[in-house]
């Protein structure tokens, strides 16, 4: 899912013509860390200027609608809301040309990424970046859309058969400029696995509401046609997980679906959807933002389908720690910065149920592809369990679980978090990251390790059959 073939050469063409100056060339290409999306590259020319050259991986999404989609997206909020962002030098959303694969060439981020320097700036000037990330996102919220989805340009969605609807206001189109337009969702979770070729409901939504229900019925009919019966030893040794039982979930789903936004109309804005340390820039010398990287995926969505902080803030160590405490602090400083410059958000983020009626939302697509029913099943056992608190106590609850599936998710909860706490302990003692994902240079010691600890769980077990069990839930092979 990581491969994309193109032609080098090609890339190195198309490059320098971007640059626009006769008479130089490519003198150097320098492959960029491998990324979980896309291939990047650096390419410097002859007379000293450098370019980035993005091509996305299968993975990705749809490479038409994820490269169209992007380009639209990040020159309408470098224009139109004055964010730090690349420039776009040249780009293709179909893969019929030189290069062979679609590709975005963008100018070199400016300054130094915050994921070099955070640990050792001071707390003043960690809270002052953190207030400038609220400033950012003030300036996304300054523009509210009609719908849920995509933004595209019209020209680009003309010759597709995709839905899309127009964007009317005087301030956000330009009679100079390609029009914009919101249309359907590039998310790869409703493309992959054979949903590409299905006609599915992706976009754009009107409501939560609408959006919450397309989710499950776009499921439901990729469930039915194309999961297979598949071993979850989380929940048993012997009898395979089957599509029916998803199906069950996905219709329980379904029939809640109308619940989960209990909010009057939110707004539906861009937000960035990977703001971790990396991807913002900083000047070295004033600490000001001078650049933030990787709009790839960003779309228009309502506030309470959005991060509630950025990835940069979440708490990574103890509470009890003194680096937990501190973490603590700045969350609570971005918190109390959002109270301040967007009320409308803050109420929505405030809210105790926030998660619990967004969660099922957030795990529906794609999740027999990630093998994890457990998640969305837990997270409709909570909605039912907390029904009168959410509002509707005059309301039958039109869903419930028969007392044998909740024993059976019992066991399921406390097999996830004897292992999850296993892990956890890794991750504190710096032994391997939750999720697996380590550097080349440590990964044969990581294997050594993973293998050493397998055997010390193994053998915690009592009888031969739970030692079986053990070895096959150890989740790094």
């Amino acid at each position: 899912m990581r491969h994309r073939k193109f032609d080098l050469q090609g890339l190195v063409d198309v490059s320098v013509k971007a640059v626009g100056i006769s008479g130089i060339n490519c003198v150097k290409l320098l492959k960029c860390v491998e990324g979980q999306f896309n291939k990047a590259f650096l390419l410097t020319m002859s007379n000293g200027f450098e370019i980035i050259a993005r091509l996305p991986n299968p993975n990705a999404g749809p490479p038409f609608y994820t490269t169209a989609s992007e380009v639209a997206t990040r020159h309408f909020i470098r224009d139109k809301m004055g964010l730090p962002i690349p420039r776009i030098y040249d780009w293709s959303a179909d893969e019929c040309n030189p290069v062979g694969a679609e590709y975005i060439l963008e100018e070199k981020a400016s300054g130094q990424p915050l994921g070099a320097i955070w640990g050792g700036l001071s707390s003043e000037i960690q809270s002052n970046i953190v207030n400038q990330v609220v400033d950012a996102e003030k300036k996304l919220a300054s523009i509210s859309f009609p719908k849920h989805g995509y933004i595209y340009y019209e020209s680009d969605l003309k010759s597709t058969s995709a839905k899309y609807e127009r964007l009317q206001s005087p301030s956000i189109q330009d009679a100079q400029a390609p029009a914009f337009v919101i249309g359907p969702s590039a998310d790869p979770n409703l493309w992959g696995l054979g949903r590409a070729q299905m006609n599915l409901d992706r976009g754009p939504w009107r409501s939560v509401t609408d959006y919450a229900r397309a989710l499950g019925m776009n499921e439901l009919e990729w469930a039915a046609s194309h999961a297979r019966p598949r071993m979850n030893f989380h929940r048993s040794m012997d009898a395979p997980e089957t599509p029916s039982e998803y199906i069950a979930l996905l219709e329980k789903y379904i029939a809640l679906s109308p619940y989960l936004a209990s909010w009057p109309e939110l707004p539906n804005r861009i937000s960035h959807p990977d703001l971790h340390l990396d991807n913002i820039f900083v000047d070295p010398d004033t600490y000001r933002i001078s650049s933030i990287i990787d709009w790839q995926q960003a779309h228009i969505s309502p506030v309470s389908l959005q991060r509630p902080h950025p990835q940069m803030l979440e708490l990574s160590a103890s509470s009890l720690s003194k680096q937990g405490k501190y973490e603590r602090n700045l969350l609570n400083l971005y918190h109390n910065a959002v109270e301040g410059s967007d009320p409308v958000r803050w109420k929505v983020l405030a809210d105790p149920l926030l998660q619990v009626m967004t969660r099922p939302i957030l795990l529906v697509p794609g999740c027999w592809d990630r093998e994890d029913l457990f998640s969305l099943r837990n997270s409709l056992v909570t909605i039912i369990a907390r029904w009168d608190e959410m509002g509707h106590g005059e309301t039958p609850c039109p869903v419930n679980f028969g007392e044998e599936e909740l024993l059976q998710h019992q066991d399921e909860m406390n097999m996830l978090e004897g292992i999850s706490e296993i892990l956890q302990q890794l991750q504190d003692d710096d032994v391997i990251p939750l999720g697996g994902m380590v550097h080349p240079e440590v990964y044969q010691r990581a294997v050594e390790l993973s293998n050493f600890f397998k055997y010390e769980f193994v053998g915690l077990a009592e009888n031969e059959q739970q030692r079986e069990l053990h070895a096959k839930v150890w989740p790094y092979q």
